[in-house]
């Protein structure tokens, strides 16, 4: 694994477990603790972490600075998130009313919805409300809840509780992890309630996971994959997710 690939893990450790000793770090990826502090100061230098007396956090920011905080590297992007994000962008259309959840594959979506018009998007994620309430015609409902800084975006019951009584054309659906064991899981219980409320309030769900995301496991389960009509992915995808996925009756967008 190189440096960037485990930098990525470091943060993705981080966001899950909110504290992580340095000596969890190096045991969970095998190797020294010279190396892991290297690691740790450059996601530190980025802005992305701190280290408070032999433990890592994700950074304290002030609300000023959340507003950037996509492009100062709080949602770790990449090339295939921003293709699938494209790639979603051309199933929606002026007009449509959407469910746009939190995270970095989404906000890819958001950015590329720009010169759309007459959208009506539910979301819970602040930065994809800033991005898409600047188009007049757009109305952007944003939910309640409480917030997570890591993801900017709000979760928990008050967050479900927006989607009651709601029917919208097409949610696009983040997951933290996708195992055939597991299902779909995420880092946080508080996150369960939102995503369930998302669906019952959609007539299509498009599920947005890069492949990296497959074989993963969060801390919380969601459930089963039968819940979404559409995967988008890259083409990454191994050929054991492919069979699992079709078998489920779900169709494979590839980005």
């Amino acid at each position: 694994m190189d440096q960037r690939a485990r930098t990525e893990k470091i943060f993705e450790m981080v966001q899950a477990m909110k504290l992580v000793k340095l000596s969890e770090l190096s045991s969970e990826l095998g190797v020294s603790m010279p190396t892991i502090r290297k690691d740790v100061d450059e996601l530190q230098k980025a802005g992305r972490v701190e280290r408070v007396h032999g433990n890592v956090r994700l950074t304290s920011r002030q609300p000023k600075a959340l507003l950037d905080a996509y492009d100062a590297g709080i949602l770790p992007t990449s090339e295939e998130k921003a293709r699938i994000g494209r790639k979603a962008a051309g199933f929606i259309s002026n007009g449509d009313s959407v469910i746009l959840d939190c995270g970095a594959t989404t906000t890819e979506l958001a950015r590329t919805l720009l010169e759309r018009q007459n959208l009506r998007i539910v979301t819970n994620a602040l930065n994809i409300a800033i991005i898409l309430g600047g188009e007049p015609t757009n109305r952007v409902m944003l939910t309640g809840g409480i917030f997570k800084a890591e993801t900017i975006a709000v979760s928990g019951e008050k967050a479900s509780a927006f989607f009651e009584g709601m029917f919208v054309d097409k949610l696009f659906l983040a997951a933290g992890g996708v195992s055939i064991e597991a299902g779909i899981s995420y880092p946080d219980f508080i996150d369960l309630h939102v995503k369930r409320a998302m669906i019952d309030a959609a007539r299509s769900i498009y599920l947005l996971a890069d492949s990296k995301k497959f074989g993963k496991r969060e801390f919380a389960t969601f459930g089963g994959i039968e819940k979404i009509d559409y995967l988008i992915t890259d083409t990454g995808l191994e050929q054991k997710y492919v069979d699992w996925i079709e078998g489920n009756g779900i169709e494979i967008i590839y980005a």
